[in-house]
């Protein structure tokens, strides 16, 4: 991708035009030595604890909390975005209360999501990202051995959250606000209804008028159309702008205090106000924290931590079904003149699309609301009754609680404009209310024994710990059908026309996780250092021949700068060559009981009679063992001409072993694919390299910055269980590959003329000329299933960001950049072919067809074609649908102004902020196709769109 490539090599190029500036200016006056005492006191999180920097020996990436207070984003997950090397988050589609995925190093066959730990706790990816940044201290993400520590869940890293404790002295009062406007970064443009009209008339005159279930459009409909001086018959609908918000209000404000003596606090409440664009529903989000540490002696110390957040999703109609609107024409009237919901299209009363109608259903089709609740409480105590020997207790709970109701109302029947009587299969005579719940509590305790001591020039710490996870999750879900009244939100309150409950369903299940583990770090002269971890742990999960994993790693580092023959170098300041070795492993794909062979309830009819039983549910397996992960790490980190230039490279190998996937058993065993256990199946190796450069200048009156990072990452797979090759809906697992590989036909344009008349092997013997070119892989002369292979990958190889900002006066400014790059989605259906099931065409279509009049056999689409005359171009999985999905995009621009102390310190402030802030609003794309989806996105018919937001802030401190 050019636009790409561009930016990375000019992002480097800025990196190396600092090091010429960084020469002419390291024998003047600076703040280096303090800059590189800062540096090398810098405090990171490790398992289980903190760490220098500077003593840090395994490959952990922090984020500063600054970049994450600068981007008023309602996740802190996205806020990550570009921040951080070899870690991948995709970002979710934009509805309230969504949740971006993080990806640490690649992936595996299944389940790589890495483990979660805020304030000492066992959290979710939800929790993170619902957590304020005004709230957070230190995030640090551990990616190779130094994750051993937490063994079984960390294969795929591990996200250490400390929360704020506040800082001692006089109380501090901050105040945090922004006030945001939403809009779509990108909205599916389709063409309007007179465009419409001719491409399917085209379509027809293709296919010979054979297919399809509409009439073609005579020329006075088309001109009807064009004059709109009869919208109830001709209409021309833009069913996106009707169903849409133009734009969605978002609020935040924060209010937080610090301080104390010998209790230091720290207290904040947030509340976040967000709208959808879907205009009925919204989001209330409400979040308390308490974190306190006691001084009791000068031995004891207690800490508590306890934070409460509440998420509320109110609906107050039905659900847009985004496939319906993808599908809906541009010539169906939204409404008649008189009121009544459409029913003519083009002229025709449309049954189909009367009964779809996406804003009709959203008015009318009902509610839904969500109560989301988490909880997470810790008290700890630390105990030193001689100097380096540390006892620390820790005691943590949460408790998770959903509920979800949601009622689907009965919908009086679509009357028919042409004729004045209802259209029956339009009318919902029965409603119903369904309601879930769901709750997940985890206690956790753990004891933790830490000693440290300093043996002249030698540094010994020793870590031993043990820790205890009891987790229960329940649900219950009933469903009420034919209630007497719409709106009714509570299914004992309900008294159903016939009396009965069509579901109730509840599940309970368990597990327990115990575990222990040690550490050792040692360090002589602060110039080598050498790091041991051994972890034991045993899951419920398992059968007890397989209960207990164990997760051994070692690491060690050498800091070169302090060698004589690298001290005599004045343009280094530091630099320190890290490498590790280790395991951790993996249980995301384990089922409670996989281990066992349970049965479901069922039911049948004997003569009149309801009879219940029982039928196989689940096969177990006792063989089924941990996923482990094996992680090879070197790296090297430095700073260079007065502190003014880092870096960070590490190559790194990791190596999954016994991962764990679905055991896809022969069909004659009689076995369903959701019925078999998991097994330890095959081995995936990820590989790659990361690199991490910046520079900063501090000048008269302001500083300037520059960061940028870049991993590059290869997955293979090594081996499958019997080397079977699996399928799935568009993708190919097999030895040999890659995960998230698209298996399907290579294309070769077009067909011409000259391939009809050189009888160029066709897949269908319908293809002519403008249809698309299938290659003949094998060379036999035919284009069959033997000629499918890999066509893409929806991973992308490469991902990279840049930060650059600075500060003159009082004026700060940020700017936050990412991208991917070598990454495929497959769109296809109604996401990019035109009249798929119904539905109408893009913009890109007309634009970019092969006709007769444009024979280009390389033209961005085939001839057009109906839905069910076009077998031979959109029934084809092949690489013709998959579009580039790399970009570059600034996913944040932030100006802030702060009135000078001087000013504000009259009126008791100590800092007062003003900023505007610009979130995903430019961005570079590889896909020189169809320029209307989002390369964020992930390969979908249709979602809800992604967003981008203006917003303006204050930050204050009294």
């Amino acid at each position: 991708m050019k636009k790409t490539t561009i930016c990375i090599l000019s992002a480097i190029l800025m990196s190396s035009i600092t090091l010429v500036d960084a020469q002419k200016t390291k024998n003047k006056p600076s703040d280096s030595t303090s800059k590189k005492v800062k540096d090398l006191e810098e405090i990171v999180l490790v398992g289980f604890g903190k760490q220098k920097k500077g003593t840090v020996s395994g490959s952990i990436a922090s984020v500063d909390k600054k970049i994450l207070q600068d981007r008023p984003t309602t996740s802190l997950t996205a806020s990550l975005q570009g921040a951080l090397p070899g870690v991948t988050i995709k970002s979710s589609l934009g509805d309230v209360g969504s949740v971006p995925t993080l990806n640490v190093r690649g992936r595996s066959v299944a389940g790589n999501s890495p483990l979660y730990i805020i304030d000492g706790i066992p959290s979710s990816a939800a929790d993170f990202s619902r957590l304020s940044p005004a709230d957070i201290e230190n995030i640090s993400i551990l990616k190779d051995a130094s994750a051993s520590i937490y063994g079984a869940r960390a294969g795929y890293g591990v996200v250490l959250v400390e929360t704020k404790k506040g800082g001692g002295g006089k109380m501090s009062i901050g105040y945090n606000m922004y006030n945001g406007y939403q809009t779509p970064t990108y909205l599916p443009k389709y063409v309007d209804a007179v465009e419409y009209m001719k491409l399917k008339n085209e379509a027809y005159y293709n296919a010979n008028n054979n297919v399809g279930h509409f009439s073609q459009y005579t020329q006075d409909q088309i001109n009807l159309t064009a004059a709109g001086t009869d919208t109830d018959r001709y209409p021309n609908t833009d069913w996106y702008k009707a169903t849409y918000r133009r734009m969605a209000n978002v609020l935040n404000n924060e209010i937080n205090i610090s301080g104390g003596d010998k209790t230091r606090y720290f207290a904040s409440l947030g509340y976040l106000k967000q709208e959808s664009l879907s205009p009925t529903k919204s989001m209330d989000r409400y979040s308390f924290r308490t974190n306190t540490s006691s001084k009791l002696s000068d031995k004891l110390t207690v800490n508590s931590n306890i934070s409460f957040i509440k998420q509320m999703i109110n609906d107050q109609g039905g659900v847009i079904n985004t496939g319906e609107l993808a599908r809906i024409t541009p010539t169906m009237v939204l409404r008649q003149s008189n009121g009544w919901w459409g029913s003519v299209n083009a002229g025709k009363v449309d049954n189909t699309f009367a009964n779809t109608n996406p804003v009709r259903n959203n008015v009318e089709g009902g509610d839904s609301k969500s109560n989301d609740q988490k909880f997470m409480g810790a008290l700890s105590a630390n105990y030193t009754p001689v100097k380096g020997l540390n006892v620390n207790a820790q005691i943590n709970y949460s408790n998770w609680n959903y509920r979800l109701g949601t009622f689907v109302n009965t919908l009086n029947p679509v009357y028919n404009f042409l004729t004045n009587v209802p259209i029956s299969s339009t009318a919902r005579a029965i409603n119903n209310y369904s309601e879930s719940w769901n709750s997940d509590e985890l206690l956790n305790t753990q004891v933790l024994i830490s000693y440290e001591k300093n043996i002249s020039s030698h540094y010994f710490k020793l870590l031993g710990g043990t820790s205890y996870e009891d987790y229960t999750t329940r649900s219950i879900s009933g469903k009420k059908s034919n209630i007497p009244k719409d709106g009714l939100h509570s299914l004992s309150a309900l008294s159903t026309l016939d009396g009965t409950l069509d579901e109730l369903n509840s599940n309970t299940q368990q597990y327990a996780f115990q575990s222990v583990f040690a550490r050792i770090n040692y360090n002589y002269q602060e110039k080598y250092f050498l790091e041991g971890i051994i972890r034991a742990d045993a899951s419920s999960r398992f059968a007890k021949e397989n209960r207990w994993g164990y997760f051994p790693a070692i690491m060690a580092s050498w800091r070169l700068d302090k060698e004589n023959f690298i001290k005599n170098l004045s343009f280094i300041n530091t630099l320190k060559l890290r490498g590790s070795y280790g395991s951790t492993g993996s249980i995301n794909t384990i089922g409670y009981y996989d281990n066992q062979t349970y049965m479901d309830n069922t039911s049948t009819v004997l003569g009149n009679t309801i009879v219940g039983g029982v039928v196989p549910g689940k096969l177990g397996f006792l063989g089924i063992g941990w996923e482990t992960i094996v992680t090879k790490n070197i790296g090297l980190d430095g700073s260079l001409f007065n502190n003014a230039f880092t870096f960070s490279v590490d190559l790194y190998n990791r190596l999954t072993k016994g991962a764990l996937m679905s055991n896809q058993l022969e069909y004659e065993t009689g076995v369903a694919e959701n019925q078999a256990p998991p097994i330890n199946a095959g081995n995936v190796e990820n590989k790659g390299i990361e690199i991490t450069l910046g520079y900063n200048k501090n000048f008269e009156n302001g500083d300037f910055y520059i960061n940028a990072n870049f991993a590059k990452n290869r997955n293979n797979i090594l081996s499958l269980i019997n080397s079977k090759t699996l399928y799935n809906d568009y993708w190919i697992t097999q030895v040999g590959g890659s995960i998230g590989d698209f298996y399907g036909y290579k294309t070769a344009g077009l067909l011409t003329q000259e391939d009809i008349n050189n009888n160029y092997p066709k897949l269908y013997s319908s293809s002519q000329v403008g249809d698309i070119k299938y290659v003949d892989i094998n060379g036999d002369g035919v284009v069959d299933e033997k000629d499918r292979t890999v066509i893409g990958n929806d991973v992308p190889s490469l991902t990279y960001g840049l930060s650059i900002g600075g500060r003159y006066k009082n004026f700060d400014l940020s700017v936050v950049g990412q991208g991917v790059a070598n990454v495929k989605v497959y769109l296809d259906k109604e996401s990019s072919q035109a009249f798929f099931n119904g539905a109408g065409a893009k913009q890109y279509v007309s634009d970019n067809r092969w006709t007769p009049e444009n024979p280009n056999p390389n033209a961005l689409y085939p001839r057009i074609l109906p839905s069910g005359g076009g077998t031979q171009n959109i029934g084809v999985i092949s690489d013709y649908w998959l579009f580039d999905a790399s970009y570059f995009r600034i996913k944040s621009i932030t100006l802030g102004y702060s009135i000078p102390k001087e000013t504000i310190s009259r009126i008791g402030l100590t800092k007062f902020r003003i900023y505007a802030n610009l979130e995903n609003y430019f961005t570079l794309r590889g896909d020189k196709r169809m320029k209307d989806f989002d390369p964020e996105m992930p390969s979908s018919r249709s979602t809800y769109p992604y967003l981008k937001t203006i917003s303006f802030g204050i930050n204050a401190t009294f």
